[in-house]
This record gives C-alpha cells, structure tokens and sequence, in this order.
C-alpha cells in the first residue's frame, strides 16, 4: 500500500521535473529518495499499536466535541489531552476504536512520548 501511495504522490512530480533528455537530474533523484525514506518513517513512527497509548486528533470542529464520548463508547481510557487543540491521549485497542470513530473526522495515530509523553504521564 505504501508502494502504491508513494508512486501516485510522487508520479506527477517526477514527470513535471524530468529532464531534456529524458535522463533525471542527479539532484532530483536524491531530494525524491530522502522525501520517500522521510514519508515512510514519519509513517511508522505514528502508525497507532494494536493496543496501547494513542493520539486522537479531531479534523473537524464537530469531531472534537465528539471524540471523547466516541473514545469511552470504544472501550478506550482516557489519558490526557493531547498536544493539539481538540486532541486526546487514550488507552486502548485500535481495532475498537476504529471501529467506533470510522464514521467521524478523527486521526488515530500512536502517542510517541516524545510528543504526548510528558501530559500523558503526570496525569496517568
């Protein structure tokens, strides 16, 4: 999936930027493979845990006067608020939260500490 992602991102790039000769700049190849490699571990690294701390951001106003009561209908606890404004840090299983906020504009990504940990931990 991430393969696919990364070819329809970066495929209208690569042909606006290709070269006279049909030959690529050196320079554009390095700066799209260092974009790819910083895309992909971006991913990983907020890629929520099958069970564990998450960060649930809203993506609409609507979406963040519901995400707590949607979070505690999908078995999560809450934790803290989270470093955005409308966000949550929460505990619990992403299949079920999934499942619950499916229909809402809310984003599960993991709770790295180093974004959420200090908040996350005095009030846990």
């Amino acid at each position: 999936m991430l393969c696919c992602f990364t070819e329809a991102l970066f495929k209208p790039l690569l042909t606006a930027l290709w070269y006279q000769r049909g030959m690529w700049s050196s320079r554009v190849l390095v700066g799209v493979q260092i974009l790819g490699v910083l895309v992909a571990l971006a991913t990983l690294a907020f890629y929520p845990p099958a069970t564990g701390k998450m960060l649930l951001i809203p993506l609409t106003p609507g979406a963040a006067a519901r995400v707590a009561p949607l979070a505690l209908l999908g078995g999560a606890a809450l934790i803290a608020t989270g470093p955005l404004r409308g966000s949550l840090v929460v505990a619990g299983e992403r299949r079920r939260l999934s499942a619950v906020l499916a229909a809402s504009a809310v984003l599960i990504l993991a709770a790295p500490p180093a974004v959420c940990g200090a908040g996350a931990q005095a009030q846990a």
